[in-house]
């Protein structure tokens, strides 16, 4: 009898406290811990080989992300600032991103370099000379606001997106998990054409390391995809992808 009502006891208990743990992984963290968190999960090396391999028309992009000091200005207590540099056989990228809070919101910055050879291998470089000046940065951004959810944060522009110097748009998503980034950037020519649609899966490969460490490991990954290609076909048509322009 005594059994049976420890039992009884052990159930009432879990009972009231699984749905409450499962409320409270459910509930945001507070707009700050946003920011952090999420530029956290942002930097680091990654590349899509696991996605090239299973579909080889996915072109081959390597990209590095490090958190940056930020000179000239002063961004604030809840901004994380980052550059980010991606390289594939059809293009090479540099962007400026600022997460912040704006009116308790999780806002996504993307601005351009006016000079883009001057931060090249920006994360190359030892942590305190990682460093921008806001006079290289474009003024005209591209914006977003992410949402939290478990496990991830999600942001879209969709529908008006950004403005191209073509007089066309980008419209983007942009998911970001702990160890992974998935992108997708929609580019519509001035009539309203769309050019561009391919959905990007970055993986971690490592955080962001000392220097000497940093080409070696994005090495290792662009050969060993470049391998694969290899032996499966001698031509690849590689269609233009970017993250977040």
């Amino acid at each position: 009898m005594k059994k049976l009502k420890v039992y009884t006891l052990t159930v009432i208990i879990s009972a009231l406290t699984f749905p409450q743990a499962s409320r409270a992984a459910n509930i945001a963290p507070p707009i700050e811990t946003q920011v952090e968190e999420v530029a956290q999960w942002f930097t680091g090396l990654f590349n899509n080989v696991p996605q090239v391999a299973s579909n080889p028309s996915v072109p081959l992009i390597s990209m590095s992300n490090c958190k940056v000091k930020l000179q000239g200005v002063n961004s604030g207590e809840d901004t994380e600032n980052i550059y980010l540099e991606q390289k594939s056989s059809a293009f090479e990228r540099q962007r400026f991103y600022s997460f912040s809070s704006q009116n308790s919101e999780l806002s996504l910055s993307v601005r351009s370099f006016l000079n883009a050879e001057g931060v090249s291998g920006l994360c190359d470089r030892p942590e305190s000379e990682r460093v921008v000046n806001i006079s290289n940065i474009a003024t005209a951004s591209c914006d977003l606001l992410l949402m939290w959810e478990p496990n991830r944060y999600v942001g879209t522009n969709t529908p008006s997106g950004c403005s191209t110097s073509t007089g066309g748009k980008v419209v983007s998503d942009l998911s970001v998990f702990e160890n992974r980034i998935e992108s997708l950037d929609r580019i519509f020519d001035a009539s309203g054409n769309i050019l561009v649609a391919t959905p990007i899966e970055f993986r971690r490969i490592n955080p962001i390391p000392e220097p000497s460490l940093t080409l070696g490991l994005l090495a290792i990954g662009v050969w060993g995809v470049s391998s694969a290609h290899k032996c499966k076909q001698k031509k690849i048509s590689f269609s233009t992808a970017r993250d977040i322009s």
